[in-house]
């Protein structure tokens, strides 16, 4: 069965979460950046926060907190889960490295260039799916491998 479409804040990292004092569970949760929320998938959310853009996260926690979102939702089916996770991850991705190398060529803000190697690594990894091949194909003749890094910007003109 496929997931129905749900709230999707679509920056949902742990950057975007804070603790509320005095409160348990589910209500200790606070969100942040939520203005451009919309109706979505509910697997954007989940790998917005197992796939982050800004840190690593060790494939054990990550996969553990797949399968307890699978777990929560047992009407859902898997592998069609599975493959829009990884189309869906593979967007933001690409999506990401574009943002954050706008950010360094229009804004100057280096800082994110430091985060380009691993959103290609996390990519790499959505277009792994079988249901990315031909997207893995093409992306293999435009952006070869060994193009797939942080780029280089010169100095002033």
């Amino acid at each position: 069965e496929a997931a129905p479409p749900t709230l999707v804040l679509r920056d949902y990292h742990v950057d975007n979460l804070m603790e509320l004092p005095g409160r348990a569970g589910v209500a200790a949760c606070g969100l942040l950046d939520f203005q451009d929320a919309l109706i979505g998938s509910p697997a954007y959310d989940l790998v917005s926060l197992v796939a982050d853009a800004r840190r690593d996260i060790r494939p054990a926690l990550r996969d553990a907190m797949v399968e307890r979102y699978l777990a929560a939702f047992p009407a859902l089916d898997r592998a069609d889960f599975l493959a829009a996770a990884a189309m869906l991850s593979a967007q933001r991705n690409c999506k990401i490295i574009g943002i954050f190398t706008r950010l360094m060529a229009r804004d100057g803000k280096q800082a994110y260039l430091q985060h380009i190697p691993r959103v290609w690594r996390l990519l790499e990894a959505d277009l792994a799916h079988p249901a990315l091949a031909p997207v893995r194909a093409w992306l293999d003749k435009a952006v070869p491998p060994a193009l797939r890094t942080a780029p280089q910007f010169g100095g002033p003109p």
